[in-house]
């Protein structure tokens, strides 16, 4: 990763936000103010992880506080963490302390940019969730894993999903004005990279809907869900560039460097277009939450703000 002003925007923001990134992204108390997106990303990576069977050695990119290093651990699974931030390393280390596994902090976590992180052994798994989006190419990530991943191993590549612009009639629909009739053409064409095919999606909307309903029937009801106070946090830098890709360009940056696209699963599902959003946050962020089954089938590319790649090196 060279030395550019994207890394240090990205490095001084995380570092800055080391102290509230946990309560803002994990949700621990489980009241939705805002939405526990780190937590959920980590679920779907332990579900592919586990759907997958990957065991031995893996390595967790952008790592931040560790806590998908030290479930994975939990699993039986020798992980370790990288990140550019030292301050959430601490962090990392200071979780993993607290955590019933006993492993030497120093040994699990480390403070390195990718172009600095060199390593003789090879890991089944490497996994890069909540990265992509801060690094300036495609090639700082890949060129990086594709030789510390030994062959017919996996990586796991979170990217935010482009094709959401079309359904979030927002200012990131106008920024891609030009770009439309392509990613039309793009969305209809990527029902091949869901693991579950559009003849299951009524299946799974019932199941989703069973439990929107029944959360709902109570959430009417109740004040504090209806409440739209939330709280506020650190805002990302206005200059800092979050990159966005469809499947079919992650695609085509990963066959660079030898990975094979399996499948992808979308996450992050809205409900509606996110400025109806700020009306009923809460209820807003639980409905989400509770619409992530569809993440695995195509309706996912339209609904779901971001996407976690499965790559497999040939």
């Amino acid at each position: 990763m060279k030395s550019t002003k994207q890394k240090k925007i990205t490095k001084d923001f995380f570092n800055q936000v080391s102290g509230e990134w946990f309560g803002r992204t994990y949700d621990p108390a489980g009241k939705y103010l805002t939405f526990p997106g780190n937590k959920i990303r980590m679920e779907v990576a332990l579900e592919e992880i586990s759907r997958l069977g990957i065991k031995g050695r893996a390595l967790d990119i952008g790592c931040g506080e560790g806590q998908l290093v030290i479930e994975l651990l939990k699993k039986g699974i020798n992980a370790e963490g990288i990140d550019i931030a030292e301050d959430m390393i601490k962090g990392a280390k200071d979780n993993l302390k607290k955590s019933k596994v006993r492993k030497n902090p120093d040994e699990v976590f480390r403070s390195i940019d990718l172009d600095r992180f060199k390593v003789s052994k090879q890991y089944d798994i490497a996994t890069g969730l909540g990265l992509l989006e801060y690094l300036d190419t495609d090639k700082e990530f890949f060129s990086m894993v594709a030789p510390v991943v030994h062959n017919g191993g996996y990586v796991l590549a979170e990217c935010r999903n482009k094709f959401f612009n079309l359904f979030s009639a927002n200012q990131y629909t106008v920024k891609l004005k030009n770009e439309l009739p392509e990613l039309i053409k793009e969305l209809n064409d990527s029902i091949k990279y869901s693991p579950v095919p559009p003849k299951k999606i009524p299946m799974t909307q019932l199941a989703v809907s069973s439990g929107i309903s029944k959360f709902l029937s109570v959430a009417v009801k109740n004040r504090e869900w209806l409440s739209n106070s939330v709280p506020h946090y650190t805002n990302y830098p206005p200059k800092m560039v979050r990159r966005q890709h469809t499947p079919q360009e992650i695609e085509a940056s990963a066959k660079k460097y030898g990975f094979k696209l399996e499948y992808v699963v979308y996450w992050h599902p809205h409900p509606y277009p996110p400025v109806y959003g700020k009306n009923f946050p809460r209820i807003f962020n639980k409905i989400s939450h509770l619409m992530n089954p569809l993440g695995r089938t195509p309706l996912g590319a339209w609904m779901c703000s971001s996407f976690i790649a499965v790559f497999r090196k040939r």
